[in-house]
This record gives C-alpha cells, sequence and structure tokens, in this order.
C-alpha cells in the first residue's frame, strides 16, 4: 500500500511540471499572398535589435518564454513574411518586451495573456516608427493535452504566438 501512495506522489508532483515553451510554436506565418515583396520598404529590412522582461522556466514553476525564445519566434515570423534583415545593414531595429505575463493554470481550460511591447525603430534617424503594446489571450483544454502542465505550456505558446501575429499585422499594413 506505501508504495501506491509513493508512485501517486509522483504522478502527482510530474503532472504538474512545466517545460519551456517552444519556440516552434510561437511562430507566425503569414499566409503566401500576405508575404512583403521587394517593393516594400521592410522587406528584408528588419533585424531584431533586442528582447527584454521575459524569464526562464523552472521545473516547479509554469512555462515562462524566456527572451532568446521569443527573439527566436520573433525572427522566424519575420523571415517567414520576408521582412527579417539577411545582413547588419538594415534600416529598422526592432526591441520587443514582455511586459506582463498572466497565466492561470488550475481548471480543465488554463489560460494565459501575455503583453508585448513591440517598438520599431529607423536604425538612421533614431525615429520611432511604431511602439505599441499588443496583449493577447488562449487557453488549451483537455483536447490539446492532458497534463495541465502542458495545457499552460499551449496557452502561453498560442497567446504569444497571437501577439506576434499582431505585430506582422501591424507591419504588413
Amino acid at each position: 500500500m506505501p508504495l501506491f501512495f509513493l508512485f501517486l506522489f509522483v504522478a502527482i508532483a510530474v503532472s504538474a511540471c512545466s517545460n519551456p515553451a517552444d519556440v516552434s510554436d510561437m511562430v507566425y506565418t503569414v499566409p503566401e499572398k500576405n508575404k512583403v515583396t521587394k517593393t516594400s520598404r521592410y522587406y528584408q529590412n528588419i533585424e531584431v535589435e533586442k528582447v527584454t522582461g521575459g524569464s526562464e522556466t523552472s521545473f516547479y514553476t509554469d512555462t515562462k518564454i524566456s527572451n532568446t525564445q521569443l527573439k527566436e519566434a520573433i525572427e522566424q515570423s519575420l523571415q517567414a513574411a520576408n521582412m527579417q534583415s539577411t545582413s547588419s545593414n538594415s534600416t529598422y531595429h526592432l526591441t520587443a518586451e514582455i511586459a506582463d505575463l498572466q497565466q492561470q493554470s488550475f481548471g480543465e481550460s488554463p489560460k494565459t495573456e501575455v503583453h508585448i511591447k513591440f517598438t520599431l525603430q529607423n536604425k538612421k534617424t533614431k525615429a520611432t516608427v511604431f511602439a505599441e503594446t499588443y496583449t493577447n489571450d488562449n487557453f488549451a483544454t483537455n483536447k490539446d493535452a492532458l497534463r495541465r502542465g502542458k495545457k499552460v505550456e499551449i496557452a502561453t505558446e498560442r497567446a504569444v504566438q497571437g501577439a506576434i501575429h499582431k505585430l506582422l499585422d501591424r507591419l504588413l499594413m
């Protein structure tokens, strides 16, 4: 009987564990018809300079987004839209700051809300093209995963992907 309780304790502990977010699940891929063309001022002309406000996921906390993960997701999203600079001679640089990350980690459908401030500047003139904070929330259900930690991870990845989607929509205006 004590072995059963030990097994039950381990099963509960493992089900609550978190994994780091997966960059590929945060990338937003622009539909082919919406990608920028060579005539756009943003065509291969944006460099992601820095990302702040992130934190690393630990074994006992809900999934967090690190600065490196967010930077990679933004770069891959820009690349998919033909906006990521292929050299250091880009005209624009983009910074991102995770201003807030709120995670509801209980219930059948945990929800994550993220606030990311994006600032696009002209590197030569130092003029700010725009500075906007995009808020996005999303959730995961038992159809996505059974383990609570995995559901929080999925909700977090979807929330970040939605914020990147809003950024790309703004750049494609």
